[in-house]
């Protein structure tokens, strides 16, 4: 098994020659720390945890971002992302993981994502990184990976009930996208189309 600590820099890169250009390079939907959408918290520095749904399946992404000279937020590849099951699980043993109570430990949830602990006397640090498990069961870490510190861990433990919020709100705009909306397009446009079987 091994570890990775790529220098990962993907800023977006955007170099107006005058305002006029600046104000078309500038996009509405690019993130800054003043338009954060809802599913997005910050845990400190440039850590957020977010909720997305790609391919139906929906992820929790803790992750860092980069920001540019205009103030863009940019994300980075360091990061994990998490089933929601994962999610749940890692914040139920995070909320009793105490990284000054034993030294460079571990701990693997659901054979999903392992958590190492670097912290020291004066600072708090650990470490989130995938697992894969390969086809002879034995596992291997990947290169996802995000570093987190004091700071970013409190406020992980204290996002749990946004998260969760999060998730079951994606949960619910799934389901009304995928078998309610389908049901009701079905539906005739107005009542007289309907057919009762009545006789006129």
């Amino acid at each position: 098994m091994f570890c990775h600590n790529a220098d990962f820099n993907y800023k977006r890169k955007c170099k107006p020659l005058n305002n006029i250009v600046k104000k078309m390079c500038f996009n509405a939907n690019e993130l800054t720390m003043d338009n954060l959408p809802k599913p997005m918290i910050h845990l400190g520095g440039l850590i957020f945890i977010s909720v997305n749904t790609f391919q139906t399946q929906i992820c929790v992404h803790i992750r860092l971002y980069v920001k540019d000279n205009r103030g863009i937020l940019n994300p980075t590849k360091d990061g994990v992302s998490m089933k929601p099951d994962v999610w749940s699980a890692f914040h139920g043993q995070l909320s009793s993981f105490r990284p000054y109570g034993k030294f460079e430990s571990a701990f693997i949830v659901k054979k999903d994502i392992c958590l190492f602990n670097f912290s020291d006397k004066d600072n708090e640090c650990v470490s989130i990184q995938r697992l894969f498990q390969r086809k002879d069961s034995s596992f291997q870490f990947v290169p996802e990976r995000v570093l987190l510190n004091g700071e970013n861990l409190g406020k992980l433990r204290d996002s749990f009930e946004l998260v969760f919020e999060c998730v079951k709100n994606k949960l619910l705009t799934h389901t009304l996208c995928e078998y309610v909306v389908p049901e009701v397009d079905r539906l005739p446009e107005n009542e007289h189309d309907l057919n009762y079987g009545r006789q006129s």
